[in-house]
């Protein structure tokens, strides 16, 4: 064998183990809780701070399979359709509870509704807590 051929075959087994170690981190990520109550923790901080530095009302809407976000135009609640804020939908088996009836408001001043979310997966339970300018996420007990 050549050089080229060798290369070649190295190049080949590389590309080949690449794809089996990509394979298998895939199939042993599963949708959590925990995964889950961060992003809404993201989004919900990105869309407080977007109404605030947009100087626009945005609201926290809920459907049953999921959440997203809108703002005021014209007197009309509209979907937010940008990546960060638009609806995002829950993996299957897991629920989300708020504490208080969307749409949430959040404030342009900063000055948002306090909310807390419980989102539910099996026994792991996540809370999610927005104050009215920063959002945190702790882990419940299970009862």
């Amino acid at each position: 064998m050549t050089l080229i051929e060798m290369l070649i075959v190295l190049a080949i087994i590389g590309i080949a183990a690449g794809a089996v170690s990509l394979g298998i981190g895939a199939a042993t990520r599963a949708p959590s809780a925990e995964a889950e109550a961060h992003a809404l923790a993201t989004r919900l901080q990105a869309a407080a701070d977007d109404a605030m530095l947009g100087d626009r009302l945005t609201a926290l809407t809920v459907r049953d399979n999921g959440y997203g976000f809108a703002t005021l135009e014209g007197g009309k609640w509209v979907p937010r359709t940008d990546d960060a804020l638009a609806f995002h939908r829950l993996p299957g088996g897991m629920l989300v509870k708020f504490s208080k009836r969307p749409p949430i408001i959040l404030g342009v001043d900063g000055s948002g509704e306090p909310i807390s979310a419980t989102i539910l997966a099996g026994d792991e339970r996540w809370l999610v807590r927005y104050d009215g300018l920063t959002t945190t996420t702790t882990s419940v007990p299970a009862a």
